[in-house]
């Protein structure tokens, strides 16, 4: 079956309620407070916008004889940094999420730890007092600050790179050890407030022997359960289960938005026996949190571009894969989907392949100067269309996330002609089939219209996958 054959039929078993759901975006790693980068955040058609709280960074070098670390007003905390990026994302009607990661060297407990952005065997009580001095500071209580209700235990804890051990005589430990600290985070982050969401750390895509244990391994061990098809809980009580309230995976890929990894992968076109395991893991009654069915948010995902990147996938099929991969994930069941990141990485004296050329912004001398790629725009007003037998299947999001009429139109001629008008619901959404035969002959464009705003053509070219390393 050829891909367009493939996500036509896809689309067509699509179940009943699925076109309700919504697909709300984000940019993460924003770490510019001033309104300019967050005016930037909107344009981009995003309403949440994630940054890291470091731990180390806030917390004192060495931990003080007597102080109280479950106290945000602590002289021994420095939120200097911080206050300003939460207040201005407020401030811009943004939805802010906080990634707490990282930990003092003084909170490791791994002879001779050294590596403050990887803790080894971070101490769990460290972390929720941490947490607690945290999640009150930004409890909309303190000091006239706003309310954070976001709150992510640590990042990509199936890495070495951000977390360790991973292995201890051979034997995968790291799924264990964070089992302990997320449940630790949660109770701590519920106390302050319990209408704060908790996500989990996001995990890396691809395991690594030796090195990275796989998403889908990653995962199995921490809700212990087994299983590779068909999942079912393992013996035992999993530690009275594992507690947050959102899941998350960064599902870069080695090739497109369809491309699948290798079987503990989770890349973008594994999505959905991720989703299988979850909802395992939900009926099995491993999973304590605030939904029945654990939502999937990706808080992480890009291409670097060419330009400036000449590794990076060239713009005009970033623009396409942006928008596919935006459908791809909704279609798989996620609500909640951020670009990594905002604006590319200066270069300086360093390669591009030692630097991300990932954001939706080309990086000018200051951020005021910076200017939006093309795919920014499949991004605001994500759209796609597959020629099919019985017509063209469309699916999109109005770029304010809206109801209303939208304007299906083909290039023909010279000009846009409108062939259909489909309805998008109270989230933006909207779906349909064309009759038509148009595009079958891998011709012409079609793009969406709504309101004074039109989406960027997509053609009718297939690009098939290919190769292409996510960072260049």
């Amino acid at each position: 079956m050829t891909t367009l054959a493939l996500i036509c039929a896809l689309a067509a078993a699509t179940p009943a309620g699925a076109a309700a759901r919504p697909l709300k975006t984000g940019v993460s790693y924003v770490y510019d407070s001033s309104p300019v980068a967050f005016e930037h955040v909107k344009r981009a058609g995003a309403s949440l916008v994630l940054t890291p709280l470091r731990w180390e960074t806030v917390a004192p070098s060495s931990e003080p004889a007597a102080w109280q670390p479950t106290d945000p007003a602590d002289p021994h905390y420095d939120w200097e940094a911080i206050d300003p990026w939460v207040t201005n994302a407020v401030a811009a009607g943004l939805t802010p999420v906080l990634q707490v990661r990282g930990a003092p060297l003084w909170a490791q407990r791994c002879p001779g730890a050294s590596e403050t952005d990887a803790p080894c065997d971070a101490d769990p009580a460290a972390l929720a007092a941490f947490a607690t001095a945290a999640a009150t500071r930004y409890s909309g209580r303190f000091g006239g600050l706003p309310h954070v209700q976001y709150w992510q235990g640590l990042n990509e804890p199936n890495l070495s790179l951000f977390f360790t051990p991973q292995f201890e005589g051979g034997k995968a430990v790291s799924a264990g050890l964070y089992r302990t600290l997320i449940n630790s985070f949660y109770y701590a982050i519920k106390a302050v407030d319990p209408s704060n969401l908790v996500l989990t750390g996001g995990l890396g895509p691809i395991s690594v022997p030796k090195y990275t244990i796989g998403p889908m391994r990653f995962t199995r061990e921490l809700l212990c359960m087994r299983g590779k098809e068909r999942f079912r809980p393992a013996p035992g009580d999993c530690e009275g289960g594992v507690h947050f309230d959102i899941f998350d995976i960064h599902p870069y890929t080695t090739g497109g938005p369809t491309h699948e990894g290798g079987a503990n992968d989770v890349e973008m076109g594994d999505l959905g026996k991720l989703q299988r395991l979850l909802r395992a893991a939900d009926r099995a009654g491993r999973t304590k949190g605030r939904f029945k069915h654990t939502p999937l948010w990706v808080t992480e995902l890009s291409w670097d571009s060419n330009p400036p990147d000449p590794g990076g996938l060239p713009m005009k099929i970033e623009t396409r894969w942006t928008a596919e991969a935006l459908f791809r994930a909704w279609r798989a069941g996620v609500d909640t989907f951020f670009w990594f990141s905002l604006r590319d990485s200066p270069t300086g004296s360093f390669p591009f392949s030692e630097t991300q050329q990932s954001g939706l912004y080309f990086s000018g001398p200051n951020i005021e100067q910076d200017q939006p790629k093309e795919n920014l725009y499949s991004f605001r007003f994500p759209f796609v269309a597959y020629p099919g037998r019985k017509g063209i299947y469309l699916w999109g999001r109005t770029p304010t996330s809206s109801s209303g009429k939208v304007s299906i139109q083909v290039w023909r001629g010279k000009r846009w002609h409108h062939v259909l008008t489909v309805r998008a619901n109270e989230s933006g959404i909207f779906r349909g089939l064309a009759p038509s035969r148009y595009g079958q002959s891998r011709k012409g464009s079609v793009r969406a219209r709504f309101g004074s705003e039109s989406s960027v053509p997509f053609s009718m070219r297939p690009v098939p996958d290919f190769y292409q390393p996510p960072f260049g």
